[in-house]
């Protein structure tokens, strides 16, 4: 079954000064957060997550998203008051030019800060050379 997109292996926690965080997805309801609803300006801590089984369930039925449940590391980073977060995913289609029929499809997770280290996240948990 092709679903037209590549699931996702891992989703964001915002971690604030206060104590607070916004997860990408609500770990109740499933209901997805926006990433432009993350005040950069009191980010402590900021990471990419696996999926617990119950979480997958709960976004499926909440956003009818499949994502994949895994037992993979997460990769977190502390940021200091003056650095900027750079997080995204980039989604990549490779298909062939003149039938485009998909050949694949995978995501990696970016994470690091401005001027500074960023990683790159393959769907596997492991980090890109």
């Amino acid at each position: 079954m092709d679903l037209g997109y590549r699931p996702l292996a891992y989703f964001w926690v915002a971690e604030y000064e206060d104590g607070t965080a916004l997860p990408q997805f609500d770990p109740e309801t499933g209901k997805e957060n926006l990433f432009r609803y993350v005040d950069q300006t009191r980010l402590k801590r900021f990471g990419w997550y696996p999926f617990s089984e119950s979480m997958a369930q709960k976004i499926f039925k909440e956003n009818g998203l499949v994502v994949i449940p895994t037992n993979l590391s997460s990769h977190v980073i502390e940021l200091k008051k003056e650095e900027k977060l750079i997080a995204k995913r980039e989604n990549t289609i490779q298909y062939i030019p003149l039938t485009g029929e998909v050949v694949e499809r995978k995501i990696v997770y970016i994470l690091g800060v401005e001027n500074g280290v960023i990683n790159r996240i393959r769907e596997d948990g492991s980090i890109e050379e």
